[in-house]
Formats: C-alpha cells, structure tokens, sequence
C-alpha cells in the first residue's frame, strides 16, 4: 500500500508538502499540486481520512500544557511528548510546548484568545483540572494523559498504577524481600492525580501480598533521600525500597555508595513511573512503568478520534511493564 512517503518521493517534494496539498493548510503552486496529484493517481494512494477532517477544523496546533514549572519538566515527560508527535506531526499538526515559571490561568486564557492552541493535550492533571474545565467550556478539543475524575471531563490515557505497583512488589517478593521501604513523593506539594493515584496503589499492594512496609513521604531532593539511609543500610531493617520520588531516589543510591554499601548487593530499588540513574556509567534503576512514547501515540490518536466526531469519553488504562535494570537481587540472608 502506497504511503505518503511514497508519493512525496516519486512527486520529488517533501512529505510536508503533499499533506499541504492535501489539507491545504499552506498554499503551494499550481505546479506542485498537479506533481502530486499524478503522484496520488499513479501510486493510487488513498489519502489518510483524517486529513480532510483536520483541513476542516482548521486544527493546526496541539499544545502539551503542563502545570509544573519549566524546570520540572524532563527526560521523561518528553517521551510522551514524543509519541504524540509521531501521532499528529504527518498530518501537518504542530505540537509545541508553553512554559513559564509556572501554570496560570491567564497565560492559558492567552493562549485560547489568540487562537495559538487549536487543540490541547493535559498532562499533570488533577481531581477535576481547572484547566479541563475551561479549555472544554471554550470548544477547544481536549485530551488527557493522565485523570481528573470529571463527570463528562476530556477522554483521557493513563497508567493502570494498580497493575504498577502490583508488578513492583510482586518482584521484590519472587526475589524473597519481606520488609520493603516505600519513599513516596509528598502529595501534598503537588496536585497532579498520578502521585496519589500511586501512593494509594503501592498501600494496596503492600496489604495484599502482606509485606511489612515502612511509608515514608519525602520531598523532591537529594538530601531528603539521603537522610533516609543509615549506617547499615535502609531503615527499620528493610531490604528494598519503591519509590515515585525520583530525587529521593537517587538520594537513597548516592547515601548507600558513600556508606561503602551496593546496588544491588546489600540494598534492592525499584523506581515507580520514572527513568532513574543509579550511576555515572549510565546504568539505571530497575522500573515499573508505562511504555511513555507509545501512551503518547495513544493520545494522539484518541485526539484524533475525537476530531473525526467520533463519541470518545472516559479514560483508557494502558498496562504497565517491568524493566529488569539489575538494581535488584534477593536479600542477604539474616
């Protein structure tokens, strides 16, 4: 089946071009557009139907809007982004990305007003997102990564964080760990529904499978993490430690490497939902997760959907997977 691709190579344009032609989002010359025409007859390509869907609604932007700082967005935020952009970007939607010091409402208002954002993606969201609310009362198309708990709020994709926190301890529990240290972001420095939602799943684990947990809550810094070491290993006698709180984390590892202790020997660690180093080489934390880049597409997609006027609601889970990075082994026998 011919592709865009191939009707951009054989028209001798860029594939950008031929969606132009296609959508006529940009104007091209009588020319170019004859040059791709015979392309689309010779090869008999048939267009992707969301282009014509997309012409029509003049969507042409699709803003990730985070609530965090500019500071707070990394590595792995930007593999979700990446992913939607691998949904939208061949159809001639542009994803960009605003950041200020930190989210505002009237910086959003802004964006609306100006029609900068034609469509928009949420990420960061909470219970009953302020941010949902206006952007689906202004008619702008919406989708979540993540949940707000709106009744008839924006169809949305998150993490099953149930299935994560269960893959997690399952593994440290198959490796023989019994006492498990859980360092959790404190929830109550961000209102973003993930850092709930997992706190609350790996509680409901922890009971399930039995495992005597220590909770700790801990802010977003090395130190904080650090301190949760002591001399001869993690506190209360645990063996292992689960956490969401990526710089706790990499507290937790620097503490244990200047206390002469190792990874995975004399401690086990398995991070939550984020990408983790535990050390200069590049080698990283074993972790629970989603696979970020395809969530993304997955968000591109049901955006689309939902440009084609199909009835999109609710939110889909995507199951989680493990990613054996070598941080852990089974305990050292007492």
């Amino acid at each position: 089946m011919a592709t865009r691709a191939d009707v951009a190579r054989l028209a001798g344009v860029s594939p950008s071009t031929v969606t132009y032609v296609l959508t006529g989002q940009r104007p091209t010359t009588r020319a170019t557009r004859e040059r791709v025409q015979r392309a689309i007859d010779e090869l008999g390509y048939r267009p992707n139907r969301h282009a014509s869907v997309l012409a029509a609604r003049s969507v042409r932007t699709v803003g990730v809007l985070f609530r965090m700082q500019r500071s707070g967005i990394d590595a792995n935020d930007l593999e979700y982004i990446e992913g939607l952009r691998e949904s939208v970007e061949p159809l001639g939607i542009q994803v960009f990305v605003p950041v200020g010091r930190r989210y505002s409402h009237l910086a959003l208002e802004g964006l609306v007003r100006s029609r900068a954002l034609d469509a928009a993606v949420l990420m960061d969201v909470a219970p009953d997102d302020e941010r949902e609310e206006y952007l689906l009362g202004q008619g702008v198309p919406t989708v979540l990564i993540g949940t707000s708990h709106r009744s008839g709020g924006a169809p949305g994709v998150d993490a099953d964080f149930e299935q994560m926190a269960d893959l997690g301890v399952r593994h440290l529990l198959d490796l023989g760990h019994r006492r498990i240290l859980f360092l959790m972001r404190d929830v109550h420095a961000d209102r973003s529904n993930a850092y709930t939602a997992q706190s609350r799943a790996v509680r409901s684990a922890a009971r399930r499978h039995g495992v005597a947990a220590v909770f700790r809550t801990c802010p977003d810094n090395v130190i904080a993490g650090a301190r949760e070491v002591e001399p001869t290993g993690l506190p209360e006698g645990c063996t292992a430690v689960v956490s969401n709180n990526p710089h706790a984390l990499e507290g937790v590892i620097a503490a244990a490497w200047a206390r002469g202790l190792s990874l995975p020997g004399d401690l086990s660690a398995v991070s939550v939902g984020l990408t983790v180093a535990r050390a200069q080489s590049g080698d990283l934390v074993t972790e629970v997760g989603v696979d970020r880049p395809a969530l993304g597409r997955r968000a591109g997609a049901l955006l689309l959907r939902s440009l084609e006027g199909d009835p999109v609601s609710g939110v889909e889970l995507v199951a989680p997977r493990l990613i054996d990075h070598g941080s852990t082994a089974p305990p050292h026998p007492v």
